[in-house]
């Protein structure tokens, strides 16, 4: 199943993308022996993925009990939504000037299109028109180094997104005003709107995600 040129890489990769894509939950124990069985992998590359994954904030690491996703709760909400907004809202605003007018037009017609097609496409469908807005805000924003940094940070950003359509069902249609808005702005080369509509929207994702989790989540955000 795996290249053994890279075989932790790949392990790291594998584990993760159980994470993100919600295959395993927050809090939820990692079984290493099921997966090593399952993939025919030996314990060392599973040692250095898990430590990895430990250092990028996805599993936590309990001696003598075992390897738990890490729980997303306030505290990790608030972290990640911190870095979206800082990033995201440079690269938005630096993108306005650069994106092509056709490929800004094309996006807001996709997030008008998303209205009638809501009770209709999958899951996969929808998650992919919801990050267009994303997607072209990293892609056009013409900064390697900033686009290396969301690039980086990708997993994260999905994690926490794929959280808030678990326990939001209508997350979609609810963000849907705001990406309009951030796309209105862009194709229109508003670009101090554009950033400020990005805010907005990622302002309200996390306050919206925090209010469900408040209930059921002890931890303090930080201020």
């Amino acid at each position: 199943m795996f290249n053994k040129l890279s075989l932790s890489e790949q392990v790291e990769d594998a584990l993760r993308q159980e994470i993100t894509e919600g295959r395993k939950l927050p809090g939820q124990r990692v079984s290493i022996a099921d997966y090593q069985a399952t993939w025919n992998v030996s314990s060392t590359p599973f040692r250095d993925a898990i430590r990895a994954l430990e250092m990028q904030g996805f599993v936590k690491v309990e001696p003598r009990k075992g390897v738990y996703v890490a729980p997303m709760n306030v505290e990790t909400i608030v972290e990640i939504f911190d870095l979206r907004i800082g990033l995201e809202c440079i690269a938005i605003e630096l993108a306005t000037r650069r994106v092509p007018q056709d490929a800004a037009e094309a996006a807001r017609d996709a997030y008008l299109e998303l209205k009638s097609v809501l009770d209709t496409e999958d899951r996969t469908a929808l998650a992919a028109r919801d990050r267009l807005v994303h997607d072209l805000a990293r892609e056009h924003c013409g900064n390697r180094r900033l686009q290396r940094l969301l690039l980086g940070q990708m997993d994260l950003f999905r994690w926490a997104q794929n959280t808030i359509v678990q326990n939001l069902p209508r997350s979609y249609e609810i963000a849907l005003p705001e990406h309009i808005d951030i796309m209105n702005a862009v194709c229109e080369r508003d670009e101090k709107r554009a950033a400020a509509a990005m805010r907005a929207h990622l302002e309200n994702s996390r306050e919206r995600l925090l209010v469900r989790l408040a209930d059921t989540d002890p931890s303090p955000a930080k201020s």
